[in-house]
């Protein structure tokens, strides 16, 4: 599939000076709203062409897919879950008003998102029909991969959210290079620090975090680890959680697998492919 080729979209103005945009035919009654990870925006992931393909194929199941900006791009880094969870309750909302029977979110890279809007009690956001995580990994530990001395990130994070400045932009010289120049105090902290507001993938998770993390889910989860995803430490074996979450959780599909033979971002064609139809048959489960 051409991933480089146009395509059209339709935009909707969900709430003043935010837009989201509709790709597939629109008027179908259900909805997909795909989370980008940091540093991702609306189309810029392009494994989206090939599941919106199969969405358009799947014309019994009716969905079109919904991209957004959240706190796109390089926004991520003076944000907050709970900045993403008040958008995405707000977007919800749009696709409930203007008609649409199921919401499903997608959270490729920003899975955390997906888990903490299911916090419904400390959010009161509004509930969705399914969630959908692809590569949920560690931020902690993919981070300590790429720049070793987290440690020193975290000490330097805390220090400034005791002197109450959380919301300043950390040292340079103490943010990974992935994450950009422009990182607050809290989110790196909460990036970065066992026990952190985002810290809920992490292998080194007691049994009772991993139960109260899954088991907050009230609507079917599909989980899609990536096999051969460059982030993970060679010591985490991904099948092995994959497995564990569906324990953990009454919700967790048993269609969660690992995508095979792919990285990260699920590169390869036939990946690709693997993808769009294993969201598929998820969606089926829940018509």
């Amino acid at each position: 599939m051409n991933v480089h080729a146009p395509f059209p979209v339709t935009v909707h103005p969900y709430r003043s000076g935010y837009a989201a945009y509709e790709s597939g035919p629109t008027g179908r009654k259900n909805a997909i709203v795909f989370i980008g990870g940091l540093g991702d925006g609306p189309h810029s992931v392009q494994y989206l062409r090939t599941v919106s393909k199969h969405l358009e194929e799947a014309k019994n199941l009716s969905y079109s897919l919904f991209e957004f900006l959240r706190s796109s791009f390089s926004g991520f880094g003076t944000g907050s879950l709970a900045d993403d969870v008040a958008d995405i309750t707000t977007l919800v909302k749009y696709l409930r008003d203007i008609g649409k029977d199921k919401v499903v979110l997608f959270g490729q890279l920003n899975w955390l998102d997906c888990v903490e809007y299911a916090n419904y009690a400390k959010h009161n956001s509004n509930p969705v029909d399914g969630f959908i995580l692809q590569a949920p990994i560690s931020d902690r530990e993919a981070f300590k991969l790429e720049f070793p001395d987290t440690d020193k990130s975290v000490q330097v994070a805390e220090q400034m959210i005791t002197a109450g400045k959380a919301d300043h932009i950390a040292p340079r010289e103490v943010i990974p290079p992935s994450l950009g120049p422009a990182v607050s105090a809290y989110r790196l902290r909460s990036l970065l620090a066992k026990g952190g507001d985002e810290d809920f993938f992490s292998s080194d998770l007691d049994d009772a975090i991993v139960k109260k993390i899954w088991g907050r889910f009230d609507k079917p989860v599909l989980v899609l680890h990536s096999e051969k995803d460059e982030n993970v430490p060679h010591n985490v074996d991904q099948r092995k959680l994959n497995k564990l979450y569906q324990q953990a959780g009454a919700q967790i599909s048993s269609l969660s697998d690992l995508i095979p033979n792919t990285g990260h971002t699920v590169r390869r064609d036939s990946a690709r492919e693997w993808l769009g139809e294993r969201v598929i048959k998820f969606l089926e489960t829940l018509a």
